[in-house]
């Protein structure tokens, strides 16, 4: 399907380099110049099994899996373009659909400068709060199921939230964060303030140039509560002493650019409520990815002493 469908929409289509294999065999990202234009192609579509040691997939996570694509496409399609200049995204020049098959057409931002972030440099991650602050912003109301095509995305964003999981849900030993897992999930989705959050905002998923930072890989874009990025974030370069020490630093940097990209829409009164709300809700945010970890791979290296601290003030309140 690929190349037919490129060469209705383009009239020259020229591959570049080896195509770059999508998470287990879902697809592939190919570099190519499509009539004298730099672009990069995301093609997917789930097989029945997977390429991966440890997944056994079931036809719940494969619609799961296939979802994300088609969540992926109406994102860039519907919500990207509301964005301000400075939240940046990749350009899309083109998009098909036909069955479990998706295609997407960007502009290959690596031609504008743009290259990924590698390591801790907190110079660079301090940005990536700030792109998160200004996209949480962008996209947060009190009546979200108002929006036309919100059914288009995720209910709830994240790829670990309990209702896509339940094969991991079952994985889990018996013990309190089990037993607590509906109530974890429910304090998250009953929050007052919730806006559209990246889903999957781990530092492989930006790009910088400068203080300009680029994300991408919007597959599970949902409502949520703008922290649970944050928490995603810290878990895919901090280690446990490194998230002690940055925590409130870069909670206070997230805020601050919070605030100040919500004060023309809200008064300082909502504002300050919305922090209150969302610090409140950091620790269970913590403990609700945790349940996934341990369903998942309980060894996971993500789960640390800063993670468990984090549970224990939860489950200390429950129990």
């Amino acid at each position: 399907m690929l190349l037919e469908s490129l060469n209705t929409q383009f009239d020259s289509v020229t591959f570049n380099d080896e195509p770059r294999a999508l998470w287990s065999g879902c697809g592939e990202v190919i570099k190519a110049d499509l009539d004298n234009q730099r672009a990069v192609i995301k093609y997917s579509s789930v097989p029945d099994i997977l390429e991966h040691p440890n997944i056994n997939q079931s036809v719940f996570a494969k619609a799961r899996k296939a979802k994300s694509y088609r969540v992926e496409r109406h994102f860039y399609q519907l919500y990207a373009p509301r964005l301000p200049c400075f939240t940046a995204t990749p350009e899309l020049l083109w998009a098909d659909a036909c069955g479990s098959e998706n295609i997407l057409v960007f502009k290959d931002f690596t031609t504008q400068g743009f290259h990924a972030v590698e390591g801790v440099d907190l110079e660079a991650i301090g940005h990536i709060v700030a792109w998160l602050a200004r996209f949480h912003a962008t996209f947060l109301w009190c009546d979200i199921e108002l929006e036309p095509e919100h059914t288009k995305l995720w209910e709830q964003g994240g790829y670990w939230h309990l209702a896509t999981r339940p094969d991991e849900y079952e994985k889990i030993p018996q013990g309190d964060i089990k037993g607590y897992a509906v109530e974890l999930d429910n304090r998250l989705v009953s929050q007052k303030y919730r806006t559209l959050i990246h889903g999957d905002a781990k530092q492989a998923n930006f790009a910088i140039k400068q203080k300009t930072v680029m994300g991408y890989d919007f597959q599970y874009v949902g409502k949520g509560i703008g922290l649970q990025d944050i928490m995603l974030l810290f878990t895919s370069v901090f280690n446990s002493e490194q998230q002690h020490v940055y925590e409130e630093p870069l909670l206070a940097l997230y805020f601050s650019e919070l605030h100040s990209a919500l004060k023309t829409s809200f008064g300082i009164d909502v504002i300050r409520e919305i922090e209150l709300h969302w610090r409140s809700a950091w620790p269970i945010i913590w403990s609700d990815f945790y349940r996934f970890l341990l369903g998942w791979k309980p060894n996971h290296f993500k789960i640390n002493k800063y993670m468990k601290c984090q549970v224990n003030a939860v489950m200390s309140e429950l129990i």
